[in-house]
């Protein structure tokens, strides 16, 4: 066990530390993550940075794992429409220069993890665990027939909200996010009979247990 494991002061330091970072990605982009930037922002010694982590690298990885992530958490029915409110806050929270910068570091980060043999980002997992919930409910309800790959469906509803945002420095119209929903899955209206909403408002009745799952993830 590390000793910022059991020390109280150890684990202050290092949520400090965090959290400067985290403010400077959000400010001011990757290229903030130094020890000195972060330990003056922290109100820590640069040798408290290091001590927890020894590279700005690692600093930057741990930010971004530890980061919580707001979109597609809790499907409801009718899932279309659900999914179109979902991708418009994303591409809105994208078209923001300081989350475009989180969203590319992210990306940096990601590629630099694959090519050291690690696994998808946390985040990837759980977008794509959510959206597999949101197909399976769309299935249940009758939207859908079948539910499309979560992986490449990930990709085909993000990727061009990202590219749109960050490379052409634009905004997502309305057109695009329909054209990126509707290309993903022939969508339909839910059946009335395999659909009963609940007395909570946008909470389907008769959700599996995946739904239920990946709202926690």
């Amino acid at each position: 066990m590390t000793p910022s494991a059991t020390d109280p002061r150890a684990a202050r330091s290092r949520e400090a530390i965090l959290a400067a970072a985290w403010d400077l990605l959000a400010r001011e982009g990757p290229g903030a993550i130094t020890q000195q930037r972060v330990a003056q922002q922290a109100g820590v010694g640069r040798a408290t940075v290091y001590r927890h982590w020894a590279a700005p690298e690692d600093l930057l990885r741990d930010v971004l794992y530890t980061a919580e992530l707001p979109f597609f958490a809790v499907p409801a029915v009718p899932v279309r429409p659900w999914l179109h409110g979902e991708l418009r806050r994303l591409a809105d929270e994208l078209a923001l220069p300081a989350v475009a910068a989180v969203a590319i570091a992210l990306m940096e980060q990601t590629r630099y993890a694959s090519s050291a043999g690690a696994g998808p980002h946390r985040h990837v997992t759980v977008i794509t665990e959510r959206l597999a919930a949101a197909f399976a409910l769309a299935v249940d309800a009758g939207e859908l027939d079948t539910a499309p790959d979560p992986a490449l469906a990930a990709a085909h509803l993000i990727g061009p909200l990202v590219y749109r945002t960050t490379l052409q420095a634009a905004a997502v119209p309305y057109k695009l996010l329909a054209a990126v929903i509707d290309g993903v899955a022939h969508w339909r209206a839910p059946d009335p009979a395999r659909f009963r909403p609940t007395s909570a408002p946008g909470r389907p009745a008769g959700s599996n247990q995946q739904t239920k799952a990946a709202a926690q993830g």
